[in-house]
């Protein structure tokens, strides 16, 4: 099964053309999509590289700008402060534009974690999960009241607060509801932004065109990994997810960042050589 026909058994994907925007070269009009890949400035989330960065920071990220990636998302700084990692960031030419912070953050200090994100130099944090016991409809709505107030306080130091699923959220309530609709509906778009993760929104059984046409404005960073027929978590380029038209579809409707990642790589480096390779040479 290829990319499209996989993303077809999914419901209502609808065909999508490529951008309208063209390029004036040598005073013929081109598509601008003959010129430039799916993602112009490809991130990736660092905890794929968990394992080599607790051995050695410095030669990880140096390795991660050779790939050619411009930008990092953060899950921990491995015992540096923010302005020590800063220092290490600026001497390979990477930015760190998100980080994630965890629930209990957000509920404790987190004046001190935006600092810390202000430092960096980030546009984004994002908690990347929410424990089992609040996976209710009243335990959405308390957390949607801790999301909204996080949001005002990034807000007012000059980020944007989000949320990244997994495939729970996309499961129904006994009520009917879906745990990522009511995320959505309680929470102010203007304040929380939504990290799709792509995979596990596939996963989850749902459509990434869909809720991305939903909410216009809302998804401002994805995740990028792919997924085979079975199920199985693979590199980008591996699987039938159809990035090529998933991700210019976002970037037109407010994708501002896209992070490779991959939970479980066997080789984490190598995992994300070749999806920062394959994500390069996608066209829509």
């Amino acid at each position: 099964m290829d990319r499209r026909s996989f993303i077809s058994t999914m419901p209502v994907i609808g065909l999508l053309g490529s951008r309208a925007k063209r390029l004036d070269v040598g005073g013929a009009q081109h598509p601008i999509s003959e010129w430039f890949p799916v993602v112009e400035e490809i991130g990736v989330q660092l905890y794929t590289l968990r394992s080599l960065l607790s051995q050695d920071v410095d030669r990880t990220l140096a390795v991660v700008a050779e790939i050619g990636y411009r930008t990092v998302e953060f899950a921990g700084l491995y015992g540096l402060t923010p302005q020590e990692m800063r220092r290490k960031l600026d001497a390979v030419g990477l930015r760190a534009v998100s980080s994630h912070v965890g629930v209990s953050d957000i509920r404790g200090d987190l004046a001190s974690f935006l600092e810390g994100a202000q430092e960096l130099g980030q546009d984004l944090v994002v908690v990347p999960s929410i424990p089992e016991s609040e996976r209710t409809s009243e335990g959405l709505r308390k957390l949607a009241e801790d999301f909204n107030r996080a949001g005002e306080m990034a807000s007012s130091a000059g980020l944007h607060f989000g949320y990244h699923n997994h495939s729970w959220e996309f499961a129904t309530l006994p009520d009917g509801s879906i745990m990522m609709d009511l995320l959505l509906e309680r929470t102010e778009p203007g304040l929380v932004d939504w990290q799709m993760d792509i995979f596990w929104t596939v996963d989850g059984g749902a459509d990434p065109i869909v809720y991305l046409e939903s909410q216009p404005g809302r998804v401002t960073s994805v995740h990028v990994k792919d997924r085979t027929v079975n199920g199985l978590m693979v590199d980008v380029g591996k699987g039938v997810i159809d990035f090529a038209t998933i991700l210019p579809r976002a970037e037109e409707l407010g994708m501002l960042h896209a992070f490779v990642e991959h939970d479980t790589p066997d080789a984490p480096m190598e995992s994300v050589r070749y999806s920062f390779n394959a994500l390069s040479s996608l066209k829509p």
